[in-house]
Formats: structure tokens, C-alpha cells, sequence
């Protein structure tokens, strides 16, 4: 017999948790930590930067409250087109970021840079991008280059 609780099943529906909606973190200047991952995006090679706020040095909007410490986000760079010729927006942007990165981490490989930079801690204006296809989906990004912490 399992320990597992599911006494929750019970309550009625409205005491069920509402989903959270993902908010990206605000623009502005931010002292970020960092891990990687690979993921399929719909059939495409992507890789996955994970942002983790440290601290808020400027906003972007002055009247916008900074993002609490500990907020997470993510940056997705697809590495390939639906016609599997290289997406030079997303290599471009990842070429950016892991160039500084082997500079102050090593690695000679962007693979090898990921895994030495993992928990790095960076300073970065993040900008917020809106999906193409749905407004209602709001992304980050970097506003020009990223430094060490």
C-alpha cells in the first residue's frame, strides 16, 4: 500500500490549484545564474539557457515592480529551419552568448562550454518578445551582450 495522499481528489474543484501562467522576467538589467539544456522544439535541435534571477540592477520601466529573487525563465535558441538548413537568428543569438562565455569558462566546443559555464553568474539586459503566432505569449531575450558577474 502507498503512502501517497490523494485526499485532495475529494475537495471540491474550485480548491484545486489554478495553473500558473508563464511570465517571463522583466526587462531591465539583471544578475542572472545560468544552466543549459537540449530540447526537440516541433522536430528541431534546440538548446535551452536557463535564467535565474540573483538580483535587478536597473528596470527597463521605472513603474514596473523588479522580478523577485529566484525567478526563473528561459531563453530557447533553435538551431535549425523546418527545412533543416541552420536558423541564423537562433545560431547567431546562441553564438553570441557562448562566445563570452568559452572566453571567461573555457571549453573548446559550445558543448563543452555549456557544461563549464553551468551556474555561471551573468549580467544581462533582458528585453520581452512576443510570439508571432500568439500574443499572448511573451518570451525573453537579450538586449545586446552579456558580461560576467
Amino acid at each position: 500500500m502507498s503512502d501517497v495522499n490523494f485526499d485532495l481528489l475529494d475537495d471540491s474543484i474550485d480548491e484545486l490549484a489554478d495553473l500558473e501562467a508563464f511570465e517571463p522576467i522583466p526587462a531591465g538589467t539583471h544578475a542572472l545564474s545560468i544552466t543549459w539544456d537540449t530540447k526537440d522544439i516541433n522536430g528541431k535541435p534546440a538548446v535551452i539557457m536557463g535564467l535565474k534571477v540573483l538580483e535587478t540592477l536597473e528596470m527597463a520601466d521605472s513603474s514596473q515592480e523588479p522580478p523577485e529573487v529566484g525567478k526563473t525563465s528561459d531563453i530557447a535558441f533553435l538551431l535549425k529551419k523546418d527545412d533543416g538548413t541552420p536558423n541564423t537568428m537562433g545560431q547567431g543569438q546562441f553564438k553570441e552568448i557562448i562566445s563570452v562565455l568559452a572566453e571567461h569558462c573555457g571549453g573548446e566546443t559550445a558543448r563543452q562550454t555549456m557544461e563549464e559555464s553551468e551556474g555561471a553568474e551573468i549580467v544581462g539586459t533582458l528585453k520581452i518578445r512576443v510570439d508571432k503566432k500568439d500574443d499572448t505569449k511573451k518570451y525573453n531575450g537579450f538586449a545586446g551582450e552579456i558580461a560576467m558577474r
